[in-house]
């Protein structure tokens, strides 16, 4: 666990939070209602950082992406 998490710079809690959510695959030793140890093969920690990835879009326009974003709209106040 701390190897993997040290390799990927990430927090232990992060990898933990990844096994418990059953998205990164694990294997468990121990007797059944115990603890036990976490292993995760290099292998499988690849592949799943690789399913992390996010590509860059053609055409991606940083400027359009910050005006995307939501704005709180004020009510319009009464005047007498």
């Amino acid at each position: 666990m701390k190897q993997a998490a040290e390799r990927v710079g990430v927090s232990e809690s992060l990898v933990y939070q990844w096994c418990q959510g059953r998205r990164l695959p694990h294997l468990r030793l121990g007797k059944n209602g115990r603890r036990g140890k976490i292993l995760i093969l290099e292998e499988e920690l690849d592949a799943f950082l690789t399913g992390l990835r996010v590509e860059a879009g053609v055409g991606h326009d940083p400027a359009a992406a910050t005006n995307a974003k939501q704005v709180k709209s004020r009510s319009p106040r009464r005047t007498s």
